[in-house]
């Protein structure tokens, strides 16, 4: 069985299904593959990134095959791959179905995190976004590789790049966290 690949014309169409402007449309995934990193994190699994880049290559799939029916916001349907991608997580993991944790269906909810995400990163200093995005957007059979030229660019060693992009990380979820919860009261 020929198992799918994600090519650069296919993460160029993934691109245009999240926004029309390629610099939004960047900002977008990014935060979206932030987002499921901490939903799959935030339901027990032990390899989130993964399982995200899982997620994004299969909605890539379907984007690429044509998806033209769905209306509505991107992120959504990315949460609800994501969903199934999870449960085939604790399947293979335990052999059963392990009992999912509440994953808000709300759109409402969804469209704020976005927006707060969005917030969020377009406040960070140029260069820390830079940063954050070469480092998360490396083709993962490449990633050690390319992590290591940008940290030697960079003029820094591999973990101090590591311990950047998570403090980074960190800084933005705080962030988010806030304005989520602010939004909420």
């Amino acid at each position: 069985m020929n198992e799918w690949k994600l090519t650069g014309d296919a993460f160029d169409r993934l691109l245009g299904f999240l926004h029309a402007d390629s610099n939004q449309a960047a900002r977008h995934y990014e935060q979206t593959r932030r987002a499921l990193i901490k939903f799959f994190e935030s339901r027990g699994c032990h390899t989130p990134e993964e399982q995200a880049d899982k997620t994004i290559d299969r909605v890539a799939k379907k984007v690429e095959e044509g998806m033209d029916s769905y209306i509505g916001e991107p992120v959504l349907y990315f949460y609800g791959v994501a969903r199934h991608v999870l449960q085939e997580y604790f399947r293979r993991r335990s052999g059963s179905m392990a009992p999912l944790l509440y994953v808000p269906d709300d759109g409402e909810h969804a469209h704020r995190r976005m927006e707060c995400m969005t917030r969020c990163f377009e406040a960070l200093p140029h260069d820390s976004r830079s940063m954050i995005v070469e480092y998360c957007t490396v083709d993962s059979k490449r990633r050690n590789e390319l992590r290591q030229r940008m940290a030697l660019r960079l003029g820094i060693s591999l973990n101090t790049l590591r311990i950047r992009v998570h403090r980074l990380r960190e800084q933005l979820d705080r962030c988010v966290r806030g304005c989520v919860a602010g939004g909420e009261r």
